[in-house]
């Protein structure tokens, strides 16, 4: 009889009070790292409808339906990164959540916290920084911590710098050397 994998459980919460849980369809992974090896908690979800959006590839611009996407969570740094994908696992872009590092509350239910800032990068490489404005508004009403805000600005600068580093380095692909077990892009772990 094989022993089945633990339920797994993730929880996001909002500055504001707001949060949402899911189950993770995944489980832990080690990668290695310019830092060394790294263990990330993986996710994998697909959408209850397709989303067509253009997108800048290194082909150009071109109108693909996003159907699912991959989520990986580092317990080591400020950020999640998510993976938007078509149905043939082509890329639609990556989006960065920075939050807290990913924490246990308790056997098998991580959590982490939304601090407002987030990054778009297509998979040509090009970065739009998002929600800037309440990223800002939540230090000014004091519900951001100086320290994290501080923190988050530094991973938002490092991420960018890492894609931008991938794209001098390969070429306009962020996918360049995407890891094949685990769909996880190369230049995250550099951040």
């Amino acid at each position: 009889m094989t022993a089945r994998a633990p339920r797994m459980f993730y929880r996001k919460e909002k500055l504001r009070g707001a949060c949402w849980e899911y189950e993770i369809e995944g489980g832990w992974i080690k990668v290695a790292a310019p830092q060394g090896e790294r263990q990330l908690l993986r996710h994998r979800f697909v959408f209850y409808r397709p989303r067509e959006v253009e997108v800048r590839t290194p082909s150009g611009v071109e109108r693909l339906a996003r159907t699912a996407a991959e989520q990986w969570f580092f317990p080591d740094r400020w950020f999640s990164l998510l993976r938007f994908l078509t149905e043939d696992d082509r890329t639609v872009g990556y989006y960065v959540n920075f939050s807290r590092p990913l924490v246990e509350l308790r056997t098998n239910y991580y959590r982490d916290l939304d601090l407002e800032l987030d990054l778009w990068l297509d998979p040509d490489g090009t970065a739009t920084e998002l929600d800037r404005d309440e990223f800002e508004d939540a230090i000014s009403l004091e519900r951001l911590q100086p320290e994290w805000a501080t923190a988050v600005d530094t991973a938002c600068r490092e991420v960018a710098a890492a894609a931008a580093a991938s794209v001098a380095e390969h070429g306009p692909d962020l996918d360049h050397n995407r890891d094949p077990a685990h769909g996880l892009p190369a230049f995250i772990l550099r951040a």
